[in-house]
Protein backbone atom coordinates (compact mmCIF):
# COMPACT_ATOMS: atom_id res chain seq x y z
CA UNK A 1 0.00 0.00 0.00
CA UNK A 2 2.82 2.60 0.89
CA UNK A 3 4.90 1.36 -2.12
CA UNK A 4 1.42 2.43 -3.98
CA UNK A 5 1.36 5.41 -2.65
CA UNK A 6 5.05 6.43 -3.06
CA UNK A 7 4.56 5.30 -6.76
CA UNK A 8 1.40 7.86 -6.78
CA UNK A 9 3.31 10.62 -5.29
CA UNK A 10 6.28 10.70 -7.59
CA UNK A 11 3.73 10.40 -11.13
CA UNK A 12 1.75 13.08 -9.58
CA UNK A 13 4.93 15.09 -8.73
CA UNK A 14 6.54 14.86 -12.15
CA UNK A 15 3.03 15.40 -13.94
CA UNK A 16 2.73 19.27 -11.99
CA UNK A 17 6.32 19.83 -13.13
CA UNK A 18 4.95 20.25 -16.65
CA UNK A 19 3.20 23.68 -17.53
CA UNK A 20 -0.20 23.32 -17.89
CA UNK A 21 -3.46 23.94 -15.53
CA UNK A 22 -3.64 20.75 -13.23
CA UNK A 23 -5.57 21.28 -10.36
CA UNK A 24 -7.36 18.06 -9.23
CA UNK A 25 -3.90 16.87 -8.73
CA UNK A 26 -2.14 19.42 -7.56
CA UNK A 27 -5.16 19.24 -4.94
CA UNK A 28 -4.75 15.57 -4.62
CA UNK A 29 -0.74 15.58 -4.17
CA UNK A 30 -0.66 18.70 -1.43
CA UNK A 31 -3.28 16.67 -0.03
CA UNK A 32 -1.20 13.53 0.13
CA UNK A 33 1.72 15.49 1.34
CA UNK A 34 -0.12 16.96 4.11
CA UNK A 35 -1.23 13.22 4.89
CA UNK A 36 2.18 12.19 5.17
CA UNK A 37 3.18 15.89 7.46
CA UNK A 38 5.46 16.92 4.90
CA UNK A 39 3.41 20.68 5.38
CA UNK A 40 6.94 22.41 3.73
CA UNK A 41 6.83 20.56 0.50
CA UNK A 42 2.79 20.91 0.59
CA UNK A 43 3.20 24.62 0.33
CA UNK A 44 6.48 24.92 -1.96
CA UNK A 45 4.13 23.14 -4.87
CA UNK A 46 1.55 25.24 -4.12
CA UNK A 47 3.65 28.35 -4.43
CA UNK A 48 5.27 27.12 -7.55
CA UNK A 49 1.82 26.04 -8.48
CA UNK A 50 0.78 30.05 -8.41
CA UNK A 51 3.99 32.09 -8.95
CA UNK A 52 6.19 29.83 -11.26
CA UNK A 53 5.35 32.00 -14.78
CA UNK A 54 5.90 28.83 -16.83
CA UNK A 55 1.94 28.00 -16.10
CA UNK A 56 -1.01 29.58 -17.33
CA UNK A 57 -2.60 32.47 -14.92
CA UNK A 58 -4.89 29.78 -12.54
CA UNK A 59 -7.41 31.95 -10.42
CA UNK A 60 -7.47 28.53 -8.27
CA UNK A 61 -3.22 28.70 -8.24
CA UNK A 62 -3.92 31.64 -5.99
CA UNK A 63 -7.05 30.51 -4.28
CA UNK A 64 -5.35 26.78 -3.10
CA UNK A 65 -2.42 28.66 -1.71
CA UNK A 66 -4.46 31.31 0.33
CA UNK A 67 -6.70 28.58 1.43
CA UNK A 68 -3.59 26.81 2.90
CA UNK A 69 -1.59 29.75 4.06
CA UNK A 70 -4.81 30.87 6.05
CA UNK A 71 -5.05 27.33 7.76
CA UNK A 72 -1.46 27.91 8.68
CA UNK A 73 -1.95 31.33 10.01
CA UNK A 74 0.45 33.18 7.77
CA UNK A 75 0.89 36.51 7.91
CA UNK A 76 -1.07 39.20 6.65
CA UNK A 77 1.28 40.19 4.24
CA UNK A 78 1.56 37.67 2.97
CA UNK A 79 -2.44 37.00 2.91
CA UNK A 80 -2.76 39.79 1.14
CA UNK A 81 -0.28 39.22 -1.56
CA UNK A 82 -1.93 36.04 -2.82
CA UNK A 83 -5.40 37.77 -2.54
CA UNK A 84 -3.71 40.61 -4.54
CA UNK A 85 -3.15 38.60 -7.30
CA UNK A 86 -6.30 37.08 -7.76
CA UNK A 87 -8.00 40.57 -7.11
CA UNK A 88 -6.31 41.62 -10.53
CA UNK A 89 -7.33 37.99 -12.27
CA UNK A 90 -11.15 38.28 -10.67
CA UNK A 91 -11.80 41.12 -9.20
CA UNK A 92 -15.34 39.81 -8.35
CA UNK A 93 -14.62 36.36 -7.13
CA UNK A 94 -16.16 35.49 -3.89
CA UNK A 95 -12.83 36.27 -1.59
CA UNK A 96 -12.91 39.50 -2.44
CA UNK A 97 -14.71 40.57 0.17
CA UNK A 98 -12.88 38.66 2.80
CA UNK A 99 -9.71 40.46 1.10
CA UNK A 100 -11.09 43.94 2.00
CA UNK A 101 -11.81 42.39 5.59
CA UNK A 102 -7.84 41.74 5.73
CA UNK A 103 -6.74 44.74 4.08
CA UNK A 104 -9.07 46.61 6.56
CA UNK A 105 -7.19 44.92 9.60
CA UNK A 106 -3.75 46.49 8.57
CA UNK A 107 -2.26 49.72 10.07
CA UNK A 108 -1.22 50.46 6.87
CA UNK A 109 -2.91 53.40 4.61
CA UNK A 110 -2.14 51.89 1.49
CA UNK A 111 -4.12 48.63 2.40
CA UNK A 112 -6.83 50.81 3.48
CA UNK A 113 -7.02 52.48 0.16
CA UNK A 114 -6.65 49.34 -2.11
CA UNK A 115 -9.96 47.89 0.54
CA UNK A 116 -11.75 50.67 -1.07
CA UNK A 117 -10.91 49.82 -4.53
CA UNK A 118 -11.42 46.23 -3.91
CA UNK A 119 -15.22 46.87 -2.89
CA UNK A 120 -15.85 49.46 -5.98
CA UNK A 121 -14.27 46.59 -8.34
CA UNK A 122 -16.80 44.01 -6.60
CA UNK A 123 -19.75 46.24 -7.31
CA UNK A 124 -18.65 46.92 -10.96
CA UNK A 125 -19.80 43.43 -12.07
CA UNK A 126 -23.79 42.92 -12.93
CA UNK A 127 -23.47 39.60 -10.63
CA UNK A 128 -22.78 41.13 -7.65
CA UNK A 129 -25.40 44.14 -7.28
CA UNK A 130 -27.74 42.60 -5.34
CA UNK A 131 -24.86 41.51 -2.14
CA UNK A 132 -26.03 43.24 0.51
CA UNK A 133 -22.34 42.05 2.23
CA UNK A 134 -20.55 44.45 -0.43
CA UNK A 135 -22.75 47.58 0.14
CA UNK A 136 -22.65 47.37 4.11
CA UNK A 137 -18.88 47.13 3.56
CA UNK A 138 -18.46 50.18 0.91
CA UNK A 139 -21.10 52.18 3.00
CA UNK A 140 -18.87 51.84 6.28
CA UNK A 141 -15.84 52.37 4.38
CA UNK A 142 -16.79 55.52 2.46
CA UNK A 143 -17.76 56.79 6.05
CA UNK A 144 -14.54 55.82 7.48
CA UNK A 145 -12.45 57.00 4.59
CA UNK A 146 -13.68 60.16 4.41
CA UNK A 147 -13.73 60.69 8.20
CA UNK A 148 -10.20 60.51 7.50
CA UNK A 149 -9.70 62.89 5.46
CA UNK A 150 -8.78 60.87 2.29
CA UNK A 151 -12.02 62.57 -0.06
CA UNK A 152 -8.88 62.05 -2.79
CA UNK A 153 -9.28 57.93 -2.18
CA UNK A 154 -13.37 58.30 -2.91
CA UNK A 155 -12.79 60.79 -5.78
CA UNK A 156 -10.79 58.84 -7.79
CA UNK A 157 -12.47 56.32 -7.96
CA UNK A 158 -15.33 57.91 -8.55
CA UNK A 159 -14.22 59.53 -11.59
CA UNK A 160 -14.25 56.56 -13.63
CA UNK A 161 -17.90 55.60 -12.41
CA UNK A 162 -19.56 58.43 -12.33
CA UNK A 163 -21.10 58.13 -15.36
CA UNK A 164 -22.03 54.61 -15.61
CA UNK A 165 -22.79 53.71 -11.73
CA UNK A 166 -25.93 55.82 -11.68
CA UNK A 167 -27.56 53.88 -14.18
CA UNK A 168 -26.15 50.65 -13.65
CA UNK A 169 -27.24 50.95 -9.72
CA UNK A 170 -29.11 53.82 -8.66
CA UNK A 171 -31.88 54.53 -11.39
CA UNK A 172 -35.39 54.91 -10.14
CA UNK A 173 -36.28 51.62 -12.06
CA UNK A 174 -33.55 49.57 -9.20
CA UNK A 175 -34.88 51.47 -6.55
CA UNK A 176 -38.54 50.85 -6.84
CA UNK A 177 -37.03 47.44 -7.37
CA UNK A 178 -34.84 47.22 -3.98
CA UNK A 179 -37.61 48.87 -1.90
CA UNK A 180 -39.91 45.90 -2.52
CA UNK A 181 -37.76 42.98 -2.82
CA UNK A 182 -34.64 43.96 0.35
CA UNK A 183 -35.52 47.00 2.39
CA UNK A 184 -32.25 46.49 4.01
CA UNK A 185 -29.83 46.30 0.69
CA UNK A 186 -32.06 49.51 -0.54
CA UNK A 187 -31.04 51.44 2.14
CA UNK A 188 -27.35 50.71 2.16
CA UNK A 189 -27.20 51.29 -1.44
CA UNK A 190 -29.22 54.37 -0.81
CA UNK A 191 -26.16 55.84 2.09
CA UNK A 192 -23.90 54.78 -0.98
CA UNK A 193 -25.86 56.53 -3.63
CA UNK A 194 -26.04 59.75 -1.68
CA UNK A 195 -22.27 59.96 -0.37
CA UNK A 196 -21.04 59.57 -4.43
CA UNK A 197 -23.78 61.44 -6.43
CA UNK A 198 -26.13 63.36 -4.12
CA UNK A 199 -29.49 63.51 -3.40
CA UNK A 200 -30.47 62.26 -6.48
CA UNK A 201 -32.57 59.18 -8.22
CA UNK A 202 -32.06 56.51 -6.09
CA UNK A 203 -31.20 58.15 -2.83
CA UNK A 204 -34.59 60.49 -3.32
CA UNK A 205 -36.73 57.27 -3.73
CA UNK A 206 -35.68 55.59 -0.42
CA UNK A 207 -35.45 58.51 1.87
CA UNK A 208 -38.91 59.51 0.83
CA UNK A 209 -40.32 55.54 2.36
CA UNK A 210 -42.10 54.92 5.36
CA UNK A 211 -41.30 52.13 7.00
CA UNK A 212 -41.46 51.61 10.63
CA UNK A 213 -38.93 48.64 11.01
CA UNK A 214 -36.69 51.40 8.33
CA UNK A 215 -37.38 54.59 9.95
CA UNK A 216 -34.96 55.45 12.01
CA UNK A 217 -32.33 53.61 9.54
CA UNK A 218 -33.44 55.85 6.93
CA UNK A 219 -33.43 58.88 8.87
CA UNK A 220 -29.84 58.06 10.13
CA UNK A 221 -29.03 57.67 6.14
CA UNK A 222 -30.13 61.15 6.18
CA UNK A 223 -27.60 62.72 8.63
CA UNK A 224 -24.81 60.74 7.28
CA UNK A 225 -25.54 61.80 3.30
CA UNK A 226 -25.65 65.40 4.67
CA UNK A 227 -22.63 64.63 6.26
CA UNK A 228 -20.60 62.94 3.95
CA UNK A 229 -21.68 63.68 0.41
CA UNK A 230 -18.74 64.22 -1.90
CA UNK A 231 -21.23 66.13 -3.99
CA UNK A 232 -21.82 69.09 -1.34
CA UNK A 233 -19.68 68.25 1.29
CA UNK A 234 -20.87 69.39 4.57
CA UNK A 235 -24.27 70.67 3.25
Amino acid sequence: MLDHSWKTSVNLGALIQIPGVWDPFVKSYVEMLEFYGDQDGAREVLTNYAYDEKFPSNPNAHIYLYNFLKTEKAPREKLISVLKILYQIVPSHKLMLEFHRVLRKSEKEEHHKLGLEVLFGVLDFAGCTKNITAWKYLAKCLRQTLMRSHLAWVQEEWSSRKNWWPGFHFSYFWAKSDWKEDKALACEKALVAGVLSGKKRYFRYISKQDHQVFRKKIKRMKKLVKKYSIVNPGL
